[in-house]
Protein backbone atom coordinates (compact mmCIF):
# COMPACT_ATOMS: atom_id res chain seq x y z
CA UNK A 1 0.00 0.00 0.00
CA UNK A 2 2.94 2.34 0.66
CA UNK A 3 4.22 2.58 -2.91
CA UNK A 4 0.90 3.48 -4.60
CA UNK A 5 0.17 6.01 -1.82
CA UNK A 6 3.57 7.64 -2.31
CA UNK A 7 3.16 7.98 -6.07
CA UNK A 8 -0.40 9.24 -5.70
CA UNK A 9 0.75 11.94 -3.28
CA UNK A 10 3.57 12.89 -5.65
CA UNK A 11 1.08 13.31 -8.52
CA UNK A 12 -1.13 15.53 -6.35
CA UNK A 13 1.88 17.66 -5.36
CA UNK A 14 3.00 18.01 -8.96
CA UNK A 15 -0.53 18.92 -10.05
CA UNK A 16 -0.71 21.64 -7.39
CA UNK A 17 2.54 23.14 -8.71
CA UNK A 18 1.16 23.10 -12.26
CA UNK A 19 -2.10 24.74 -11.19
CA UNK A 20 -0.20 27.51 -9.41
CA UNK A 21 1.28 28.68 -12.72
CA UNK A 22 -2.00 28.95 -14.62
CA UNK A 23 -4.39 31.74 -15.51
CA UNK A 24 -7.15 30.20 -13.40
CA UNK A 25 -5.07 30.32 -10.22
CA UNK A 26 -4.23 33.96 -10.95
CA UNK A 27 -7.94 34.75 -11.31
CA UNK A 28 -8.78 32.95 -8.06
CA UNK A 29 -6.11 34.91 -6.16
CA UNK A 30 -7.24 38.24 -7.59
CA UNK A 31 -10.92 37.59 -6.90
CA UNK A 32 -10.25 36.37 -3.36
CA UNK A 33 -8.15 39.44 -2.57
CA UNK A 34 -10.56 41.95 -4.12
CA UNK A 35 -13.77 40.49 -2.71
CA UNK A 36 -12.44 39.18 0.61
CA UNK A 37 -14.42 35.97 0.14
CA UNK A 38 -13.69 32.32 0.85
CA UNK A 39 -11.49 30.27 -1.45
CA UNK A 40 -14.48 28.08 -2.45
CA UNK A 41 -16.52 31.11 -3.54
CA UNK A 42 -13.54 32.61 -5.37
CA UNK A 43 -13.13 29.38 -7.34
CA UNK A 44 -16.79 29.45 -8.40
CA UNK A 45 -16.47 33.05 -9.58
CA UNK A 46 -13.20 32.29 -11.38
CA UNK A 47 -14.81 29.52 -13.45
CA UNK A 48 -17.40 31.97 -14.78
CA UNK A 49 -14.73 34.60 -15.34
CA UNK A 50 -12.52 32.23 -17.31
CA UNK A 51 -15.47 31.18 -19.48
CA UNK A 52 -16.23 34.83 -20.22
CA UNK A 53 -12.61 35.59 -21.08
CA UNK A 54 -12.20 32.65 -23.42
CA UNK A 55 -15.58 32.98 -25.14
CA UNK A 56 -15.74 36.77 -25.51
CA UNK A 57 -12.42 38.56 -25.04
CA UNK A 58 -9.52 36.34 -26.07
CA UNK A 59 -8.62 35.79 -29.72
CA UNK A 60 -7.48 32.34 -28.66
CA UNK A 61 -7.23 30.65 -25.29
CA UNK A 62 -3.56 30.21 -24.21
CA UNK A 63 -3.75 26.45 -24.85
CA UNK A 64 -5.53 26.64 -28.22
CA UNK A 65 -3.96 26.05 -31.62
CA UNK A 66 -5.20 26.21 -35.20
CA UNK A 67 -5.43 22.86 -36.98
CA UNK A 68 -6.37 21.86 -40.50
CA UNK A 69 -9.22 19.33 -40.12
CA UNK A 70 -11.46 17.39 -42.48
CA UNK A 71 -14.45 19.53 -43.47
CA UNK A 72 -17.90 18.14 -42.65
CA UNK A 73 -18.84 16.28 -39.46
CA UNK A 74 -20.46 13.47 -41.51
CA UNK A 75 -17.45 12.98 -43.76
CA UNK A 76 -16.54 9.52 -42.43
CA UNK A 77 -15.07 7.98 -45.57
CA UNK A 78 -11.39 7.12 -45.60
CA UNK A 79 -9.51 9.27 -48.10
CA UNK A 80 -5.92 10.30 -48.70
CA UNK A 81 -5.01 13.77 -47.45
CA UNK A 82 -4.74 15.04 -51.03
CA UNK A 83 -8.40 14.21 -51.74
CA UNK A 84 -9.87 15.52 -48.47
CA UNK A 85 -11.78 18.78 -48.29
CA UNK A 86 -10.19 20.63 -45.37
CA UNK A 87 -11.04 23.48 -43.03
CA UNK A 88 -9.18 25.44 -40.36
CA UNK A 89 -10.42 24.99 -36.78
CA UNK A 90 -9.37 25.84 -33.22
CA UNK A 91 -8.70 23.02 -30.77
CA UNK A 92 -7.64 23.20 -27.12
CA UNK A 93 -4.57 21.02 -26.69
CA UNK A 94 -3.90 22.31 -23.18
CA UNK A 95 -6.47 23.33 -20.57
CA UNK A 96 -6.40 23.76 -16.81
CA UNK A 97 -9.03 21.04 -16.46
CA UNK A 98 -6.29 18.65 -17.64
CA UNK A 99 -4.45 19.29 -14.37
CA UNK A 100 -7.60 18.58 -12.37
CA UNK A 101 -7.98 15.22 -14.12
CA UNK A 102 -4.37 14.26 -13.37
CA UNK A 103 -4.77 15.19 -9.72
CA UNK A 104 -8.06 13.38 -9.19
CA UNK A 105 -7.98 10.39 -11.54
CA UNK A 106 -4.44 10.10 -12.99
CA UNK A 107 -2.69 10.46 -16.35
CA UNK A 108 -5.04 8.11 -18.24
CA UNK A 109 -7.97 10.35 -17.39
CA UNK A 110 -6.07 13.38 -18.69
CA UNK A 111 -5.37 11.57 -21.96
CA UNK A 112 -8.99 10.50 -22.37
CA UNK A 113 -10.39 13.90 -21.40
CA UNK A 114 -8.08 15.79 -23.75
CA UNK A 115 -8.80 13.37 -26.61
CA UNK A 116 -12.58 13.68 -26.12
CA UNK A 117 -12.46 17.47 -25.77
CA UNK A 118 -10.56 17.97 -29.03
CA UNK A 119 -12.80 15.61 -31.00
CA UNK A 120 -15.89 17.40 -29.63
CA UNK A 121 -14.44 20.80 -30.51
CA UNK A 122 -13.82 19.63 -34.07
CA UNK A 123 -17.34 18.21 -34.31
CA UNK A 124 -18.95 21.46 -33.15
CA UNK A 125 -16.96 23.29 -35.84
CA UNK A 126 -18.45 20.96 -38.47
CA UNK A 127 -15.28 18.95 -39.01
CA UNK A 128 -13.64 15.65 -38.17
CA UNK A 129 -10.19 14.45 -37.26
CA UNK A 130 -8.67 11.26 -38.64
CA UNK A 131 -6.09 8.87 -37.22
CA UNK A 132 -3.10 10.79 -38.54
CA UNK A 133 -4.23 14.07 -37.03
CA UNK A 134 -4.93 12.40 -33.70
CA UNK A 135 -1.46 10.83 -33.68
CA UNK A 136 0.00 14.26 -34.45
CA UNK A 137 -1.81 15.84 -31.51
CA UNK A 138 -1.22 12.93 -29.14
CA UNK A 139 2.23 11.28 -29.25
CA UNK A 140 0.85 7.77 -28.84
CA UNK A 141 0.25 4.80 -31.10
CA UNK A 142 -2.94 4.48 -33.12
CA UNK A 143 -3.79 1.38 -31.14
CA UNK A 144 -3.66 3.28 -27.84
CA UNK A 145 -5.81 6.11 -29.22
CA UNK A 146 -8.34 3.68 -30.71
CA UNK A 147 -8.59 1.82 -27.40
CA UNK A 148 -9.55 5.00 -25.55
CA UNK A 149 -12.08 5.94 -28.22
CA UNK A 150 -13.61 2.46 -28.10
CA UNK A 151 -14.13 2.89 -24.36
CA UNK A 152 -16.07 6.13 -24.91
CA UNK A 153 -18.11 4.68 -27.77
CA UNK A 154 -19.16 1.79 -25.54
CA UNK A 155 -20.47 4.36 -23.05
CA UNK A 156 -22.53 5.91 -25.86
CA UNK A 157 -20.50 9.14 -26.23
CA UNK A 158 -20.66 11.06 -29.51
CA UNK A 159 -17.00 11.25 -30.50
CA UNK A 160 -16.85 10.77 -34.28
CA UNK A 161 -13.60 10.44 -36.21
CA UNK A 162 -13.03 10.08 -39.92
CA UNK A 163 -12.88 6.49 -41.11
CA UNK A 164 -14.79 4.96 -38.19
CA UNK A 165 -16.99 1.96 -38.94
CA UNK A 166 -20.78 2.02 -39.21
CA UNK A 167 -21.03 -0.19 -36.12
CA UNK A 168 -19.02 2.29 -34.07
CA UNK A 169 -21.19 5.16 -35.30
CA UNK A 170 -24.29 3.27 -34.19
CA UNK A 171 -22.87 3.07 -30.65
CA UNK A 172 -22.85 6.85 -30.29
CA UNK A 173 -25.97 8.15 -28.51
CA UNK A 174 -25.33 11.55 -26.93
CA UNK A 175 -22.67 14.05 -25.84
CA UNK A 176 -20.51 13.36 -22.79
CA UNK A 177 -22.07 16.18 -20.76
CA UNK A 178 -25.58 14.92 -21.57
CA UNK A 179 -24.79 11.32 -20.68
CA UNK A 180 -23.24 12.47 -17.40
CA UNK A 181 -26.21 14.67 -16.47
CA UNK A 182 -28.67 11.92 -17.33
CA UNK A 183 -26.86 9.42 -15.10
CA UNK A 184 -26.61 11.98 -12.31
CA UNK A 185 -30.36 12.65 -12.45
CA UNK A 186 -30.90 8.88 -12.29
CA UNK A 187 -29.07 8.84 -8.94
CA UNK A 188 -25.63 7.47 -9.89
CA UNK A 189 -22.52 8.53 -7.96
CA UNK A 190 -21.17 11.80 -9.36
CA UNK A 191 -17.49 11.03 -8.87
CA UNK A 192 -17.81 7.73 -10.70
CA UNK A 193 -19.75 9.42 -13.51
CA UNK A 194 -17.03 12.03 -13.95
CA UNK A 195 -14.34 9.37 -13.91
CA UNK A 196 -16.21 7.33 -16.54
CA UNK A 197 -16.42 10.27 -18.94
CA UNK A 198 -13.15 11.99 -17.92
CA UNK A 199 -14.96 15.15 -16.82
CA UNK A 200 -13.15 17.42 -14.38
CA UNK A 201 -14.98 18.90 -11.40
CA UNK A 202 -14.80 22.41 -12.88
CA UNK A 203 -16.20 21.24 -16.23
CA UNK A 204 -19.01 19.40 -14.43
CA UNK A 205 -19.91 22.42 -12.29
CA UNK A 206 -19.98 24.64 -15.37
CA UNK A 207 -22.14 22.19 -17.35
CA UNK A 208 -24.48 21.66 -14.41
CA UNK A 209 -25.02 25.40 -13.88
CA UNK A 210 -25.69 25.90 -17.58
CA UNK A 211 -28.02 22.89 -17.67
CA UNK A 212 -30.07 24.45 -14.84
CA UNK A 213 -30.14 27.73 -16.76
CA UNK A 214 -31.50 25.91 -19.81
CA UNK A 215 -34.12 24.08 -17.74
CA UNK A 216 -35.33 27.35 -16.25
CA UNK A 217 -35.67 28.99 -19.68
CA UNK A 218 -38.27 26.92 -21.55
CA UNK A 219 -39.44 29.85 -23.65
CA UNK A 220 -35.98 30.92 -24.84
CA UNK A 221 -34.78 29.74 -28.22
CA UNK A 222 -31.91 27.26 -28.43
CA UNK A 223 -29.97 29.88 -30.37
CA UNK A 224 -30.31 32.46 -27.58
CA UNK A 225 -29.37 29.94 -24.91
CA UNK A 226 -26.37 28.81 -26.92
CA UNK A 227 -25.15 32.39 -27.04
CA UNK A 228 -25.76 32.96 -23.34
CA UNK A 229 -24.19 29.72 -22.11
CA UNK A 230 -21.43 29.29 -24.69
CA UNK A 231 -22.72 25.79 -25.47
CA UNK A 232 -23.48 24.53 -29.01
CA UNK A 233 -27.13 24.45 -29.99
CA UNK A 234 -26.96 20.66 -30.33
CA UNK A 235 -26.03 20.39 -26.64
CA UNK A 236 -28.86 22.74 -25.62
CA UNK A 237 -31.33 20.58 -27.57
CA UNK A 238 -29.92 17.44 -25.94
CA UNK A 239 -30.24 18.90 -22.44
CA UNK A 240 -33.83 19.89 -23.07
CA UNK A 241 -34.54 16.36 -24.25
CA UNK A 242 -33.11 14.95 -21.01
CA UNK A 243 -35.30 17.24 -18.91
CA UNK A 244 -38.39 16.41 -20.92
CA UNK A 245 -37.88 12.74 -20.04
CA UNK A 246 -37.96 13.51 -16.31
CA UNK A 247 -41.33 12.71 -14.67
CA UNK A 248 -40.83 14.27 -11.25
CA UNK A 249 -42.13 17.80 -11.87
CA UNK A 250 -41.61 20.47 -9.23
CA UNK A 251 -40.30 18.03 -6.59
CA UNK A 252 -37.25 17.30 -8.73
CA UNK A 253 -36.79 21.00 -9.46
CA UNK A 254 -36.82 21.78 -5.74
CA UNK A 255 -34.39 18.96 -4.94
CA UNK A 256 -31.98 20.31 -7.53
CA UNK A 257 -32.32 23.90 -6.34
CA UNK A 258 -34.27 25.06 -9.40
CA UNK A 259 -36.93 27.72 -9.41
CA UNK A 260 -40.42 26.35 -9.83
CA UNK A 261 -41.60 29.54 -11.52
CA UNK A 262 -39.69 29.75 -14.76
CA UNK A 263 -39.00 32.93 -16.65
CA UNK A 264 -37.20 33.35 -19.93
CA UNK A 265 -34.03 35.41 -19.85
CA UNK A 266 -33.76 38.57 -21.87
CA UNK A 267 -32.93 37.83 -25.49
CA UNK A 268 -30.48 39.61 -27.74
CA UNK A 269 -28.04 40.41 -24.95
CA UNK A 270 -24.33 40.69 -25.52
CA UNK A 271 -21.79 38.45 -23.82
CA UNK A 272 -20.77 41.35 -21.59
CA UNK A 273 -24.36 42.04 -20.53
CA UNK A 274 -24.92 38.38 -19.72
CA UNK A 275 -21.69 38.23 -17.71
CA UNK A 276 -22.54 41.49 -15.90
CA UNK A 277 -25.90 40.05 -14.87
CA UNK A 278 -24.22 36.84 -13.73
CA UNK A 279 -21.78 38.75 -11.50
CA UNK A 280 -24.64 40.71 -9.96
CA UNK A 281 -27.18 37.91 -9.49
CA UNK A 282 -25.10 34.77 -8.89
CA UNK A 283 -22.06 36.23 -7.14
CA UNK A 284 -23.48 39.31 -5.42
CA UNK A 285 -21.31 41.99 -7.03
CA UNK A 286 -22.44 45.59 -6.69
CA UNK A 287 -23.03 47.56 -9.87
CA UNK A 288 -19.77 49.50 -9.48
CA UNK A 289 -17.60 46.49 -8.60
CA UNK A 290 -19.02 44.45 -11.50
CA UNK A 291 -18.28 47.25 -13.98
CA UNK A 292 -14.75 47.72 -12.58
CA UNK A 293 -14.06 44.00 -12.70
CA UNK A 294 -15.15 43.75 -16.34
CA UNK A 295 -12.82 46.66 -17.20
CA UNK A 296 -9.94 44.83 -15.49
CA UNK A 297 -10.70 41.68 -17.49
CA UNK A 298 -10.33 43.70 -20.69
CA UNK A 299 -6.81 44.65 -19.55
CA UNK A 300 -5.93 40.99 -18.93
CA UNK A 301 -7.33 40.01 -22.33
CA UNK A 302 -5.43 42.79 -24.10
CA UNK A 303 -2.19 41.62 -22.51
CA UNK A 304 -2.75 38.03 -23.64
CA UNK A 305 -3.90 39.08 -27.11
CA UNK A 306 -0.73 41.12 -27.64
CA UNK A 307 1.41 38.01 -27.50
CA UNK A 308 1.95 37.16 -31.15
CA UNK A 309 1.89 33.47 -32.06
CA UNK A 310 1.44 31.23 -35.05
CA UNK A 311 -1.34 28.75 -35.69
CA UNK A 312 0.42 25.79 -34.09
CA UNK A 313 1.70 27.68 -31.05
CA UNK A 314 0.47 27.92 -27.45
CA UNK A 315 1.24 30.23 -24.53
CA UNK A 316 2.54 28.59 -21.36
CA UNK A 317 3.54 30.00 -17.96
CA UNK A 318 6.60 28.59 -16.23
CA UNK A 319 9.37 29.51 -13.80
CA UNK A 320 12.15 31.81 -14.98
CA UNK A 321 15.41 29.97 -15.64
CA UNK A 322 17.23 32.42 -13.34
CA UNK A 323 15.34 31.27 -10.23
CA UNK A 324 17.53 29.19 -7.89
CA UNK A 325 16.71 25.81 -6.39
CA UNK A 326 14.84 25.68 -3.09
CA UNK A 327 12.78 28.82 -3.69
CA UNK A 328 9.05 28.41 -3.15
CA UNK A 329 6.94 28.60 -6.30
CA UNK A 330 4.85 31.46 -4.89
CA UNK A 331 8.00 33.60 -4.73
CA UNK A 332 9.39 32.61 -8.13
CA UNK A 333 9.15 34.82 -11.20
CA UNK A 334 6.80 33.33 -13.79
CA UNK A 335 7.13 34.06 -17.48
CA UNK A 336 4.76 33.43 -20.38
CA UNK A 337 6.47 31.78 -23.34
CA UNK A 338 5.27 30.90 -26.83
CA UNK A 339 5.89 27.26 -27.76
CA UNK A 340 5.47 25.36 -31.02
CA UNK A 341 3.04 22.62 -30.03
CA UNK A 342 3.00 21.10 -33.50
CA UNK A 343 5.20 21.83 -36.53
CA UNK A 344 4.87 20.69 -40.17
CA UNK A 345 7.99 18.51 -39.93
CA UNK A 346 6.25 16.23 -37.42
CA UNK A 347 3.96 14.77 -40.08
CA UNK A 348 6.98 12.80 -41.32
CA UNK A 349 7.51 11.29 -37.86
CA UNK A 350 4.06 9.72 -37.59
CA UNK A 351 4.14 5.96 -37.09
CA UNK A 352 1.01 3.98 -36.27
CA UNK A 353 3.00 1.46 -34.23
CA UNK A 354 5.51 3.68 -32.42
CA UNK A 355 5.43 7.26 -31.15
CA UNK A 356 9.05 7.35 -29.97
CA UNK A 357 10.42 9.64 -32.67
CA UNK A 358 7.58 12.14 -32.42
CA UNK A 359 7.67 12.07 -28.63
CA UNK A 360 11.40 12.81 -28.47
CA UNK A 361 11.32 15.52 -31.15
CA UNK A 362 8.50 17.35 -29.37
CA UNK A 363 10.08 16.94 -25.95
CA UNK A 364 13.38 18.35 -27.16
CA UNK A 365 11.71 21.25 -28.98
CA UNK A 366 9.49 22.33 -26.09
CA UNK A 367 12.32 22.30 -23.55
CA UNK A 368 14.82 24.14 -25.75
CA UNK A 369 12.30 26.73 -26.97
CA UNK A 370 11.32 27.49 -23.38
CA UNK A 371 14.99 27.81 -22.38
CA UNK A 372 15.67 30.22 -25.25
CA UNK A 373 12.88 32.46 -23.89
CA UNK A 374 14.28 32.45 -20.35
CA UNK A 375 12.10 29.73 -18.86
CA UNK A 376 12.95 26.38 -17.32
CA UNK A 377 10.30 23.69 -17.73
CA UNK A 378 10.05 20.93 -15.14
CA UNK A 379 9.41 17.29 -16.01
CA UNK A 380 5.77 17.69 -14.81
CA UNK A 381 5.48 20.73 -17.12
CA UNK A 382 6.63 18.64 -20.07
CA UNK A 383 4.39 15.74 -19.07
CA UNK A 384 1.36 18.04 -18.97
CA UNK A 385 2.21 19.67 -22.30
CA UNK A 386 2.64 16.33 -24.05
CA UNK A 387 -0.11 14.45 -22.25
CA UNK A 388 2.14 11.68 -20.99
CA UNK A 389 3.41 10.63 -17.56
CA UNK A 390 6.58 11.91 -15.92
CA UNK A 391 7.81 8.31 -16.06
CA UNK A 392 7.44 8.42 -19.86
CA UNK A 393 9.50 11.64 -19.88
CA UNK A 394 12.21 9.94 -17.83
CA UNK A 395 12.18 6.93 -20.16
CA UNK A 396 12.74 9.28 -23.12
CA UNK A 397 15.73 10.81 -21.35
CA UNK A 398 17.19 7.37 -20.60
CA UNK A 399 16.92 6.48 -24.29
CA UNK A 400 19.02 9.56 -25.15
CA UNK A 401 21.74 9.60 -22.45
CA UNK A 402 24.06 11.80 -24.52
CA UNK A 403 21.52 14.63 -24.71
CA UNK A 404 21.07 17.03 -21.81
CA UNK A 405 17.56 18.45 -21.77
CA UNK A 406 17.50 22.01 -20.29
CA UNK A 407 14.85 21.41 -17.62
CA UNK A 408 14.53 23.29 -14.35
CA UNK A 409 16.20 20.43 -12.51
CA UNK A 410 19.30 20.94 -14.63
CA UNK A 411 19.35 24.73 -14.88
CA UNK A 412 18.71 25.22 -11.15
CA UNK A 413 21.23 22.58 -10.03
CA UNK A 414 18.54 20.15 -8.91
CA UNK A 415 18.62 16.37 -9.16
CA UNK A 416 20.46 15.09 -12.28
CA UNK A 417 21.97 18.53 -12.95
CA UNK A 418 25.16 17.54 -11.15
CA UNK A 419 25.85 14.66 -13.54
CA UNK A 420 25.27 16.97 -16.53
CA UNK A 421 27.70 19.56 -15.16
CA UNK A 422 30.19 16.77 -14.58
CA UNK A 423 29.85 15.52 -18.17
CA UNK A 424 30.24 18.93 -19.81
CA UNK A 425 33.22 19.96 -17.68
CA UNK A 426 34.98 16.65 -18.27
CA UNK A 427 34.55 16.95 -22.03
CA UNK A 428 35.93 20.47 -21.94
CA UNK A 429 38.92 19.46 -19.80
CA UNK A 430 39.63 16.64 -22.27
CA UNK A 431 40.05 19.24 -25.00
CA UNK A 432 36.69 19.12 -26.76
CA UNK A 433 35.47 22.42 -28.24
CA UNK A 434 32.12 23.90 -27.28
CA UNK A 435 30.78 22.93 -30.72
CA UNK A 436 31.82 19.31 -30.16
CA UNK A 437 30.34 19.36 -26.66
CA UNK A 438 27.07 20.74 -28.07
CA UNK A 439 26.92 17.94 -30.63
CA UNK A 440 27.67 15.26 -28.03
CA UNK A 441 25.28 16.50 -25.34
CA UNK A 442 22.52 18.27 -27.28
CA UNK A 443 22.92 21.28 -24.96
CA UNK A 444 22.86 24.88 -26.17
CA UNK A 445 25.98 27.07 -26.24
CA UNK A 446 24.49 29.23 -23.47
CA UNK A 447 24.01 26.24 -21.19
CA UNK A 448 27.51 24.92 -21.86
CA UNK A 449 28.97 28.33 -21.13
CA UNK A 450 26.97 28.54 -17.88
CA UNK A 451 28.36 25.23 -16.60
CA UNK A 452 31.93 26.17 -17.52
CA UNK A 453 31.60 29.65 -16.02
CA UNK A 454 30.20 28.24 -12.76
CA UNK A 455 33.18 25.87 -12.57
CA UNK A 456 35.59 28.71 -13.36
CA UNK A 457 34.15 30.95 -10.65
CA UNK A 458 34.26 28.18 -8.03
CA UNK A 459 37.90 27.59 -9.02
CA UNK A 460 38.69 31.30 -8.68
CA UNK A 461 37.02 31.67 -5.27
CA UNK A 462 38.50 28.41 -4.00
CA UNK A 463 42.01 29.59 -4.89
CA UNK A 464 41.26 32.86 -3.08
CA UNK A 465 40.76 30.80 0.07
CA UNK A 466 36.98 30.98 0.43
CA UNK A 467 35.28 28.01 2.15
CA UNK A 468 32.44 26.12 0.50
CA UNK A 469 29.60 27.85 2.45
CA UNK A 470 30.96 31.28 1.43
CA UNK A 471 31.31 30.22 -2.22
CA UNK A 472 27.74 28.96 -2.24
CA UNK A 473 26.49 32.27 -0.86
CA UNK A 474 28.53 34.39 -3.27
CA UNK A 475 27.48 32.44 -6.37
CA UNK A 476 23.89 31.81 -5.27
CA UNK A 477 23.93 28.13 -6.26
CA UNK A 478 23.41 24.90 -4.33
CA UNK A 479 25.95 23.48 -1.91
CA UNK A 480 25.93 20.17 -3.82
CA UNK A 481 26.93 21.90 -7.03
CA UNK A 482 29.77 23.76 -5.29
CA UNK A 483 30.98 20.48 -3.76
CA UNK A 484 30.85 18.83 -7.21
CA UNK A 485 32.98 21.64 -8.69
CA UNK A 486 35.44 21.44 -5.79
CA UNK A 487 35.78 17.70 -6.42
CA UNK A 488 36.41 18.33 -10.14
CA UNK A 489 38.92 21.08 -9.30
CA UNK A 490 40.95 18.68 -7.18
CA UNK A 491 40.77 16.02 -9.88
CA UNK A 492 42.03 18.37 -12.60
CA UNK A 493 44.70 20.17 -10.55
CA UNK A 494 47.50 17.85 -11.73
CA UNK A 495 50.11 18.67 -14.41
CA UNK A 496 48.18 16.82 -17.15
CA UNK A 497 45.45 19.47 -17.07
CA UNK A 498 47.57 22.57 -16.39
CA UNK A 499 46.86 24.13 -19.81
CA UNK A 500 43.06 23.66 -19.58
CA UNK A 501 42.98 24.89 -15.96
CA UNK A 502 44.81 28.02 -17.10
CA UNK A 503 41.99 28.61 -19.59
CA UNK A 504 39.45 28.08 -16.82
CA UNK A 505 41.17 30.73 -14.69
CA UNK A 506 41.20 33.19 -17.60
CA UNK A 507 37.46 32.56 -18.07
CA UNK A 508 36.84 33.49 -14.43
CA UNK A 509 38.96 36.65 -14.74
CA UNK A 510 37.05 37.68 -17.87
CA UNK A 511 33.73 37.29 -16.04
CA UNK A 512 34.37 38.41 -12.45
CA UNK A 513 31.90 37.61 -9.71
CA UNK A 514 29.59 40.52 -8.94
CA UNK A 515 30.02 41.97 -5.49
CA UNK A 516 27.01 41.60 -3.19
Amino acid sequence: MGRPTFFRQRIITQAAALEAKGLFNYLVSEIKARREISLEEAILVAHDVQDYLEQNLLKQAPGQIELVAIAGRDNHKKRSRNSQKETLINVTVLAEEDIELISEFGISSLQQGRLARIIEEAYFQDSLLDGERLMLLFPRTMRAIRSQLQYFWEQGAILPVAGMTVNHRKQMQDFRSSLAIERYLAGEDLTQIRKTFSISLSRWQSSWQKFKQVVQSPDASSEDLAQQTGQPEEVITSWRGIWDKCKYGNSLKQRLGLKTTLTAPQSETTGQETFYRLLRERHGYSKASAEKFIDDLYDIANHLNRQERGGGQIIYNAVSSTEPAGKSLSNCELKAVVLDYIVPEEWKLLNRDSAKELKWARLLRLATQAKSQGVALTQPDLALLMGISTQAIQNCLKEHPDVILPTRGILADMGPALSHADKIIRLYMDGYTETEIKRRTGHSYDSIEKYLLDFARVTYLLEKGLPIPAIRKVLGCSRKLVEKHVSLYREFSGPDYAFMMARIRRLAEAHPVKKN
